[in-house]
């Protein structure tokens, strides 16, 4: 099965800088917002074997629905862009998401090892989303406005930031919309993921 690869630009942000991505984003023709209650939990077992297959695996509550996703092999760009494979599935517990995940194109062996495993939760990020879709030409891509928490082993530090993801059409307007936006809000990338920085507490 083909892989299915996110792509996405990520910049730190703070409450001022949410506010003026926001209203960026609403002057544009063909954008429409939602905002998504987020509750990840993140897990791999005692001697790290995601880790070790450079893999993330999540459980989020998005809402009302329960989704699993796995994540693999990022790739970070010169350009501050980001690039892995991504696999996710609603599903109402970890495991019934490991099943069902390889049917979508992720690693059956990966899956099934840690359907075999003691998978422990590692780490848990809660945050609000407000997910604004823009539509230029052909192109569509999605910016997610995140402010929250990340926690791990007890500690909590706070979670705000801006992305930008490509969804369909011209990935060269995707771009230029991306290099736009930074450039007017004077935008610093953030290099880490979510789960990185949680772990890093």
């Amino acid at each position: 099965m083909d892989k299915t690869m996110e792509k996405e630009y990520k910049w730190r942000a703070d409450e001022k800088l949410l506010g003026q991505a926001l209203l960026w984003a609403s002057s544009r023709i063909g954008s429409q917002s939602r905002t998504i209650n987020m509750e990840s939990s993140y897990y791999d077992t005692a001697d790290g074997l995601l880790k070790e297959h450079q893999a993330a695996l999540r459980l989020r509550r998005e809402n009302d629905r329960s989704v699993c996703c796995m994540k693999l092999r990022n790739t970070d760009t010169p350009d501050g862009m980001r690039a892995h494979e991504e696999y996710q599935c609603e599903a109402v517990s970890l495991l019934d998401g490991l099943r069902r995940l390889p049917e979508l194109g992720a690693p059956n062996d990966l899956c099934e090892r840690a359907l075999a495993a003691d998978l422990q939760e590692i780490c848990t990020v809660s945050f609000r989303r407000c997910a604004v879709l823009l539509q230029e030409d052909d192109t569509v891509c999605e910016m997610a406005l995140d402010e929250g928490e990340l926690r791990h082993n007890g500690k909590a530090a706070p979670l705000c930031e801006i992305e930008l993801e490509y969804v369909a059409g011209s990935e060269d307007t995707f771009h230029a919309l991306a290099a736009e936006l930074a450039q007017q809000l004077d935008l610093v990338v953030e290099p880490t993921s979510k789960l990185a920085r949680a772990m890093a507490l």
